[in-house]
């Protein structure tokens, strides 16, 4: 199979168990494989370099963005396509990329991210397609670090790719309710940080607001309804998932400026008797 002047790059901590599949999603067309490494701890690097991928390590942060400009800086193709290591290539992208990459006038393409949930995926859930700014021309894109789901800036023309299966990114997210509530207790802690940086809790109606606003996002506007209980689903851990944010935020708040009535601080360790 002819390769394409495509960088993959992909961020890692700790992904040896999902990176093979992510790289051999679309080994036969790229040409430069580049990995983001946050100080992996597993056999992730040496999977890496079996691959003859270019490893660029960055201080580990918690989530993918802060690294993202690092492989941008490293790509040696025209293009890139930036995947997370439990994220595939659906079978059908090589031929989008390629008709993309032969287009003067395009600087980047949303690519439609088939999120699979609990072992399933249905179109009709809210979280279809789930567009991602995933292939575009490193030379005129910047991805800032600063917060999570944050996505790349690129200067030109950017169009979205036809939302079908065949063409996505698909994502093997969440296997259990179990992994997805361990996983959005770390990142509701960066977006309780993100919220404090923003100027901090925003009092009761944002505390409700916003979540509520992200379930009628997914539920009402994008149609999860159409889903049956696992659109419901969806919508319900989103709204749980931000109000566990929101809530983060507060206590924030709380430590920084205390109750001034109705409340008595926990007593010093060094005070407690016995």
């Amino acid at each position: 199979m002819e390769t394409l002047p495509v960088t993959l790059c992909v961020s890692t901590r700790n992904a040896a168990a999902m990176l093979p599949g992510c790289i051999e999603s679309v080994r036969e067309w790229v040409r430069e494989i580049v990995i983001v490494d946050m100080d992996s701890s597993d056999a992730t690097l040496e999977i890496a370099e079996s691959y003859q991928a270019k490893v660029v390590k960055v201080p580990p942060a918690g989530w993918a963005e802060p690294g993202r400009q690092a492989g941008i800086d490293a790509a040696g193709q025209d293009w890139m396509l930036v995947l997370d290591a439990d994220e595939r290539a659906a079978p059908g992208l090589r031929g989008l990329v390629a008709a993309c990459v032969g287009r003067d006038d395009l600087a980047g393409v949303y690519l439609p991210r088939q999120n699979f949930q609990f072992g399933w995926w249905m179109p009709r859930s809210g979280i279809w397609p789930d567009w991602q700014l995933r292939l575009f021309r490193p030379q005129r894109t910047t991805w800032s670090g600063e917060r999570t789901h944050v996505g790349a800036h690129v200067e030109g023309t950017v169009e979205h790719a036809p939302a079908s299966p065949e063409n996505a990114i698909v994502h093997h997210g969440s296997r259990t309710i179990r992994d997805w509530i361990a996983s959005m207790n770390g990142y509701t802690d960066l977006e309780a940080e993100r919220i404090a940086g923003d100027g901090g809790d925003r009092g009761l109606v944002h505390l409700i607001a916003m979540p509520l606003g992200r379930f009628a996002e997914l539920y009402v506007a994008r149609r999860g309804f159409r889903g049956g209980r696992y659109g419901l689903a969806v919508a319900l851990m989103s709204m749980c998932y931000w109000l566990l944010a929101a809530l983060k935020a507060w206590e924030r708040r709380l430590r920084e400026h205390p109750p001034s009535r109705d409340a008595v601080p926990e007593p010093s360790t060094e005070t407690r008797p016995g």
